[in-house]
């Protein structure tokens, strides 16, 4: 044998010594000790640092910077405002501009509810190392209480001059100061801060809710903290909130960074414990509210922050191949641990920390990662944790749920490393035999594999695969792949989507209340959406409808019939695509030409012919038993006005008449004439979108149980099929 010959050998022989081989077997019963009692109900979500350094990305960044964001799908999105991005600049020194020039942005983006975290207090109430003064958590609970006011009730006043937020969003979650154990507050002293701090903040708006501890978690640092705080608060907590890095050295291997998940699970089984030392605390979520990598960050001077006199380096793990292996891994094991939130730090960055880059705005493969883990493991609803037998889990991490419409869905992340010194390095194929034959037949199969040879700017391609009892999937290296099995793809029907009012199919207005009809389109029982802060929420039960890369309020989910409010924003489009997303699958999309107003009358048997939904001048239901009187004023309940007056808000949920003005003229015709309109407008109580219009019975109309009611915007008439009882 010659030497070439003995060389190529050995090179065939090595790849296949590091080539590892795993089994996979999911088997068909509930792994009842995982989770919460069974059930994986863990959110993914993304993070802001408002301050002058990053102020700009919506303003003049990257063009697609909120539609990324939308199509990420982020829940409670948790903003860190520090330096110039904390609004008081000293004693009755107020300015906003920093701070909202990022979560302005936010508050109209995705489920429109972000985590504000009070990360730090003003500068003048800290020390010289900037930390905060124990004299000065009084006046921090002030500052704090005057930032609820700014946001949620009105504004505030300081020396003639109001502060008001101009977005009508509220935000309801808060989070009460920042890693207070590396940021020179004791666990007595965040004991202290927060039982005053919180009592404050509720006396401004009773309705808001509260993220404690958010500690940054190394060594023993929970239990040193955690059990002080467990034990003395008496302010109510909604949720504690961990972070989590892997390291803060960029010379620390990859075999180092994977080894510090199980630390991660046993502190967060710890702090889980803990709570449930305290009644109050013991159904408390625990929410990882900072997670990544790496901490480390350039302190200035190209001077790394934490490793005092060494030149800061970027650590590329976060945007690599690296991190796809590392994130579900992650996911997988804190999920199945109880948590019930991670968040990536940080949304807009450079490649040591963003998901989408801050000045290219180009995606890395960390975008990604959490995009598949947002959609296809949804929380609400959550899934069933099936258990699995894994030939190596040291290798590979295996994590299997089935939805609540049978579909199942399936983590396989190879995190093994090739060598003990790799730095980002290749990690090490695999060949995956996956055994899903115990949970029966599905009618089709996908799998998504997010690897080194997946393009960041573009993402993984899902492909099909064949539904059999036995599926093989290989890696290149470090990576995540997710298998899905279905019986059914949600489906939108031909002429499906229509006014909710009348079920006029031909258009859509901006606003317009919709239902969709189809099939595998939600859950098998309907769900009601639940109002939260005052806005209708964009996702329900699993169930999201987008109209291009928004997702619209929904007001009603089941797997035949969808019930949404159309965005405002399809207002500067001629057309718009539809799709339904139910438990991370997509439905064809459908294209719906946008006219500027479509209107329908509500009928009291959602049929959308027959009797309006109709107030009579004494607030009684209009019925032939409750006539209205002629030259009486009535109520009509409708929606498909279009685009009001002022800008529409998404979801927002009517407080008040005189609000949403429709910017086109509104009239009404009752039994053929004309009825004088007194007011068209918002219907308070309902989400925008709906619409009430006042109207007096013509004196001269024909009485009947019958008579018609059109209303009329813009020139666009209502369908003559909804009536009224006249006497």
């Amino acid at each position: 044998m010659d030497i070439r010959t003995f060389c190529a050998g050995l090179v065939v022989a090595l790849s296949l010594a590091a080539q590892t081989q795993i089994s996979v077997q999911v088997l068909n019963q509930t792994n009842s000790s995982a989770g919460t009692n069974g059930r994986l109900q863990s959110f993914m979500s993304t993070a802001f640092q408002p301050a002058e350094w990053d102020n700009t990305f919506f303003s003049t960044g990257p063009a697609a910077g909120d539609q990324l964001l939308w199509q990420l799908a982020p829940q409670h999105i948790r903003l860190q405002p520090v330096s110039q991005g904390v609004p008081m600049k000293g004693s009755n020194q107020w300015d906003f501009s920093t701070l909202d020039d990022i979560l302005q942005p936010v508050l109209n983006t995705g489920d429109h509810s972000p985590e504000l975290q009070l990360a730090t207090a003003p500068a003048f109430m800290d020390n010289s190392s900037g930390q905060i003064l124990p004299s000065s958590i009084q006046a921090f609970s002030q500052y704090c209480a005057n930032v609820v006011r700014y946001y949620n009730t009105g504004g505030f006043d300081v020396n003639g001059v109001h502060y008001q937020s101009p977005s009508p969003y509220h935000i309801a979650w808060w989070g009460i100061f920042n890693e207070p154990n590396i940021n020179g507050v004791t666990a007595s002293e965040y004991l202290t801060l927060y039982n005053t701090v919180v009592p404050a903040m509720l006396a401004v708006d009773p309705t808001i809710k509260f993220v404690a501890i958010e500690e940054s978690d190394f060594g023993t640092q929970s239990e040193i903290f955690v059990p002080t705080f467990v034990q003395g608060v008496t302010a109510p907590v909604d949720a504690v909130a961990l972070h989590y890095y892997s390291t803060c050295n960029q010379r620390d291997t990859d075999q180092t960074l994977m080894k510090t998940i199980p630390t991660f699970l046993a502190d967060l089984l710890y702090v889980r414990s803990q709570l449930k030392t305290n009644p109050a605390l013991a159904n408390v979520p625990v929410w990882v509210t900072e997670n990544n990598v790496n901490a480390d960050y350039d302190a200035g001077n190209g001077m790394s922050a934490c490793n005092r006199g060494e030149t800061y380096v970027t650590d590329g793990r976060a945007t690599s191949a690296f991190f796809a292996a590392w994130r579900p891994y992650l996911f997988s094991q804190l999920a199945q641990g109880g948590n019930l939130a991670l968040y990536h730090w940080d949304y807009d960055a450079d490649p040591e920390f963003a998901e989408v880059d801050y000045t290219s705005g180009l995606t890395y493969l960390s975008y990604w990662t959490d995009y598949e883990l947002a959609h296809l493991f949804p929380s609400p609803p959550g899934a069933t944790i099936l258990q699995v037998n894994n030939s190596d889990p040291s290798a590979l991490e295996s994590l299997a749920v089935r939805n609540d419409d049978g579909s199942v869905v399936i983590l396989l992340a190879n995190h093994a490393y090739r060598n003990s010194t790799d730095n980002n390095g290749p990690g090490v194929s695999a060949n995956i035999t996956l055994d899903v034959s115990a949970l029966g037949s599905f009618s089709s199969a996908t799998l998504t594999a997010i690897n080194s040879t997946t393009d960041p700017s573009t993402g993984p391609a899902t492909q099909s695969i064949t539904p059999q009892g036995t599926i093989s999937v290989s890696f290149p290296g470090y990576g995540v792949a997710f298998v899905r099995l279905a019986r059914a793809q949600p489906q939108i029907s031909s002429g499906g989507i229509g006014n909710a009012a009348s079920y006029a199919n031909s258009n859509v207005a901006p606003g317009e209340v919709l239902a969709i009809f189809g099939t595998s389109l939600g859950p098998t029982t309907g769900v009601s959406s639940q109002v939260t802060a005052g806005v209708v929420p964009n996702a329900l039960a699993g169930a999201r409808v987008w109209f291009d890369d928004i997702a619209a309020p929904i007001l009603y989910a089941s797997a035949t019939q969808l019930d949404v409010a159309a965005p405002y924003s399809i207002a500067n489009e001629t057309s718009t695509s539809v799709r339904v997303e139910y438990l991370g699958v997509f439905s064809p999309a459908v294209s719906m030409p946008v006219v500027t107003a479509q209107p329908g009358v509500f009928t009291l048997n959602g049929s959308g012919s027959g009797p309006a939904a109709v107030l009579n001048q004494d607030y009684s239901v209009n019925s032939t038993a409750k006539p209205a009187t002629r030259g009486s004023t009535i109520a009509i309940f409708a929606t498909g006005q279009g685009t009001p007056s002022s800008a529409g808000t998404d979801g927002l949920v009517a407080v008040a008449a005189s609000t949403g003005l429709p910017r086109q003229p509104v009239t009404v015709q009752i039994g053929g004439q004309n009825a004088p309109v007194s007011y068209a407008g918002n219907a308070p109580g309902f989400v925008e979108g709906a619409m009430q219009v006042n109207a007096t019975v013509p004196a001269t109309v024909t009485p009947g149980s019958a008579v018609s009611v059109v209303i009329s915007v813009g020139g666009t008439s209502s369908p003559a099929t909804a009536t009224i009882a006249v006497q």
